[in-house]
């Protein structure tokens, strides 16, 4: 995924899902800091969101990355 316009908004979502992605390959302590960056990232969304349709969005990345932690931990 890459954004060609990176404002606030756009650049928080795509730090958020690169930091979930690498949270899925990664373990441990590497784990659970790339899950935290994409928390941080995504409360960035929530903060620089200028409409319903991208807090809606930003709403949807934070529940994903609720979704990784819950199966990460059930799998460990």
């Amino acid at each position: 995924m890459s954004v060609t316009h990176l404002n606030g908004f756009a650049n928080a979502c795509q730090e958020a899902v690169r930091a979930v992605l690498h949270a899925i390959t990664t373990q441990g302590d590497e784990r659970r800091g790339h899950l935290s960056d994409a928390k941080s990232a995504v409360d960035t969304a929530l903060r620089d969101a200028h409409s319903g349709e991208e807090w809606y969005l930003a709403q949807h990345l934070r529940q994903g990355i609720k979704d990784v932690e819950t199966r990460l931990r059930d799998a460990s």
